[in-house]
């Protein structure tokens, strides 16, 4: 199987599964987390990536990717990074946001019992007076 049809099927699909599934919660403001995550994810990610393949500690069959390479990585790697990051995200976001839409967290919390009603002397901390 060639990189390219791995991520499509395996990480592609997915995410389009994910997006036609929680459209209403992935809005482009719950998505916008991604963005620093993104940058995140590629910032460490593709000088170890780079490095590790250039010392071979890993390398690509040149007949199982597209030939298109930046440094040392194949174009599909690149991909998988921040595919890989969107599944994720896309994924824990759906979930938190249905999660926090759900009709128990849209309750407003219990307010504070009131000090003057339904509390007797004891639970004041005044003493009690015998007679």
């Amino acid at each position: 199987m060639t990189y390219a049809r791995f991520l499509g099927l395996f990480v592609v699909l997915p995410i389009i599964l994910l997006a036609v599934r929680y459209r209403r919660e992935l809005t482009r403001r719950a998505l916008l987390p991604l963005v620093p995550l993104l940058a995140i994810v590629y910032a460490a990610t593709c000088p170890w990536d780079n490095l590790a393949v250039k010392w071979g500690l890993w390398r690509f069959k040149p007949e199982l990717i597209w030939g298109i390479t930046v440094g040392y990585l194949p174009l599909e790697e690149y991909l998988f990074f921040g595919l890989q990051t969107l599944l994720v995200g896309v994924w824990v976001l759906a979930r938190l946001r249905r999660v926090s839409l759900a009709p128990a967290a849209r309750k407003s919390p219990a307010s504070p019992p009131r000090l003057d009603s339904k509390l007797g002397s004891r639970e004041l901390g005044s003493k009690e007076v015998v007679s």
